[in-house]
């Protein structure tokens, strides 16, 4: 009965050294220099979206997307049913349209760009530049751009004129 209990406490300890050891070679392999960039270390490019997923969800005002809808469903019913003349006929409506294009065409730029940066395994801060135009683009389009688009095609639905006196 001695006998078993001692070769288990063998086996223990034999394990425990084994253990001991292969923690020290960990330890020994990471390298204490901090690297220039800052870059994440991930072993997945799932890793990478979800880093890039959780940024844009941060960044992203909550009302973006409804209004994105909107434009895109506004766009396919009136715009894109316009001709060329109807457009230009008038500058303010043309100027508009353009002015939302390219609003839009920044945001999706941008979107891009910080994906890519994040699946290269960058840690991008909310500081960024790219963050920080992103959010700007954000706010541009969805509350001065595309409204004003919107009273011009259809002056009813335009966003009434609050005083601040009244709130």
């Amino acid at each position: 009965m001695q006998s078993v209990f001692y070769s288990i406490v063998l086996i223990l300890l034999l394990l425990c050294g084994v253990l001991m050891l292969m923690r020290e070679k960990s330890h020994s392999s990471v390298n204490p220099i901090p690297q220039a960039s800052p870059k994440l270390n991930f072993s997945q490019s799932d890793e990478h979206e979800d880093y890039f997923a959780k940024l844009i969800s941060k960044i992203t005002p909550d009302y973006y997307w409804r209004v994105s809808h909107e434009y895109a469903d506004f766009n396919h019913a009136t715009i894109k049913r316009m001709s060329i003349d109807m457009l230009s006929a008038d500058p303010k409506l043309f100027s508009a349209q353009r002015r939302c294009s390219d609003l839009n065409s920044a945001i999706y730029r941008y979107y891009d760009n910080l994906r890519k940066r994040c699946t290269e395994g960058e840690k991008v801060s909310f500081a960024d530049i790219e963050v920080l135009n992103l959010r700007q683009c954000f706010d541009e389009f969805s509350q001065d751009a595309y409204p004003a688009l919107v009273a011009l095609v259809w002056p009813h639905y335009q966003r009434p004129e609050v005083s601040l006196h009244n709130v």
